[in-house]
């Protein structure tokens, strides 16, 4: 299945996370966590997906005596109803691989920029809440979780109306006339949903909320839509009467319009089973009012900012992070997690889907490239920045903004030596060579922070430098061959280069690079691009060590490449 290059910003993270279990306890849920992350990454199925699913579960279950994970057995059904139920609709994708995606992206753009980071701990663990995680990253490790790992799990309830919808257009279209009969749906006992069980005096229960928010006497505190409205209120400055009235009958405009939002639905489900849970077994209510809460109202907005909030009276600008950091990274992660999604609808099997991406995450940008078979429908990487653009201040995070491209091995296939495909394995060779552009506009940006990309995204390369990303690519295995190494999948147990072997292979990296150049039409001169003159077309002993030190970088640089795909440099017996 589809890589992502998100190994190197993960395993940062983990790097830093600290987890109270482990520092109080002696345990080890951020190693077995961990463990589990790094299995998908390196192979993106249902099987190591769950594994992902199940050890966050287990490491913030919160248990009802006699019960199994309920958590880890709904999101087992979703995946077993959508191979199966999914198939007779025209639109659907998958959402169980999807789901730890969206977490694993949301953990890289947390961890690798800072601006995120401060607004997730101003409006936070600065905040009135007072009974947060104390060790490092874990508050935002639990909420964020909690948010992207169950932000689809009724779903099932969406494809039942699709299901519906799809039969009852066969039917309509029968007769030749295009008549749209949709179905409405409703709910007998809703209210069953949209209640958490009671043990004791609610207002009791709830006394840290309710005298930090005196006006949330004004809802039900056992409700999950109250809740939601209530949090929605504060964050984003909505009146509290008119959000709670629209979500109580949402469900019926729902209906009015033929579709279901599974978002809806799925904050619901968060705040009723983590709510009684809490309430059965006399737990703090602190940790249902303040951080389920938030993680179910990012769950909520995720498709209700862009349907209901930015719309008609209430009309709200694109969100800030500072206003609901969760519910933005989740808005942000959901939109931008397009690789890798199994096609499950009639439709959508037909169509071109991106099978990997490389993301670069900084603290004033964000690139997403997406790679594909064929280029993706047309206007894909516009759309994409236009819908992060609506929803989202993206500005606020990123100064730079986000920039979407989409590779397609076709038109990489037209400019390579067909004669070197098959060895190395070309999909690595594609997703080293843009790994090394991004590397490079990364570094671009750090010397020169007030300088436009003059080539942001890897297709807006001219053919001769796109040429000279993949001669750098392929360049990496045929220089390692000349060590006895090779690039293999990670084992944490990476070779090291010499300062003999790094100098050895340097000279090499100058000498292909000065093939690269003649064979373009390149000759010895003073420094002139248009001319095509280079002072550089020298034998690599009469560089200056400035010089030397840029080929000593590339091949320094060959671990970090390798890692952001998955790999390692390992010494061949």
């Amino acid at each position: 299945m589809g890589k992502s290059n998100l190994q190197i910003y993960v395993t940062q993270f983990f790097n830093e996370l600290e987890m109270y279990e482990d520092v109080a306890r002696n345990h080890n849920y951020k190693s077995y966590l961990f463990s589990c992350v790094q299995n998908f990454l390196n192979n993106e199925n249902r099987d190591t997906a769950f594994e992902v699913y199940k050890a966050f579960f287990d490491s913030y279950r919160i248990d009802i005596p006699g019960a199994t994970n309920p958590f880890a057995d709904i999101i087992l059904l979703l995946e077993e109803y959508e191979n199966t139920a999914a198939t007779l609709i025209d639109n659907q994708r998958d959402h169980f691989v999807h789901a730890v995606n969206v977490f694993l992206t949301g953990l890289s753009i947390y961890i690798a920029n800072g601006k995120y980071q401060r607004a997730f701990n101003k409006t936070i663990l600065e905040g009135q809440y007072k009974d947060f995680y104390k060790t490092k990253h874990e508050e935002f490790l639990y909420r964020w979780g909690i948010a992207a790992l169950l932000h689809d799990i009724a779903y099932p309830i969406e494809i039942v109306g699709n299901q519906i919808n799809r039969f009852l257009k066969i039917i309509s279209d029968a007769d030749g006339v295009d008549v749209r009969t949709k179905a409405e749906i409703s709910y007998s006992n809703f209210d069953e949903l949209n209640s958490i069980k009671i043990v004791d005096d609610i207002e009791e229960y709830a006394s840290d909320f309710l005298k930090a928010f005196p006006s949330a006497k004004t809802i039900e505190l056992n409700k999950p839509i109250d809740l939601m409205a209530f949090r929605i209120h504060e964050s984003l400055g909505t009146d509290l009467m008119k959000t709670k009235r629209d979500l109580d009958v949402f469900t019926e405009t729902m209906a009015k319009s033929g579709f279901v939002d599974h978002g809806y639905f799925s904050s619901l489900i968060v705040l009723k089973w983590y709510g009684s849970v809490v309430f059965m077994n006399h737990f703090n209510a602190n940790y249902l009012y303040w951080p389920i809460l938030d993680s179910a109202t990012a769950i909520l907005l995720h498709n209700y900012f862009k349907n209901v909030i930015r719309k008609g009276d209430y009309n709200h600008p694109p969100m800030k992070a500072e206003e609901n950091p969760i519910a933005f990274l989740l808005i942000l992660c959901d939109e931008a997690q397009e690789w890798n999604r199994d096609a499950k609808g009639i439709v959508t099997r037909k169509k071109i889907l991106a099978d990997s991406v490389n993301v670069s995450v900084g603290d004033d940008y964000l690139a997403l490239t997406y790679l594909s078979n064929t280029l993706m429908e047309q206007g894909f990487s516009e759309d994409r920045v236009k819908t992060f653009n609506n929803l989202l201040d993206i500005t606020g995070i990123f100064n730079r903004g986000v920039t979407v491209d989409n590779v397609s091995r076709n038109s990489i296939m037209e400019i390579i030596d067909k004669s070197k495909i098959g060895r190395p394995y070309f999909a690595d060779v594609e997703r080293l060579a843009i790994a090394i552009h991004m590397n490079y506009n990364e570094k671009r940006l750090k010397d020169y922070p007030d300088q436009k990309l003059v080539y942001p995204n890897f297709s807006d390369l001219p053919g001769d430098l796109k040429y000279s990303n993949i001669r750098q690519a392929y360049g990496i295995y045929e220089k390692l061959a000349l060590i006895s190494c090779s690039l293999a999948l990670r084992t944490g147990n990476e070779y090291k280069l010499s300062n003999d072997e790094i100098e050895y292979l340097a000279e090499k990296e100058h000498e292909d690079w000065m093939r690269e150049r003649l064979q373009l039409g390149w000759s010895l001169g003073p420094k002139d691009i248009e001319q095509k003159k280079s002072p550089y077309l020298v034998p690599y002993q009469e560089l200056s060590e400035e010089i030397k030190n840029y080929d000593r970088d590339v091949i320094r640089n060959i671990s970090k490449l390798a890692d952001i795909i998955g790999l390692e440099i390992q010494k061949n017996n």
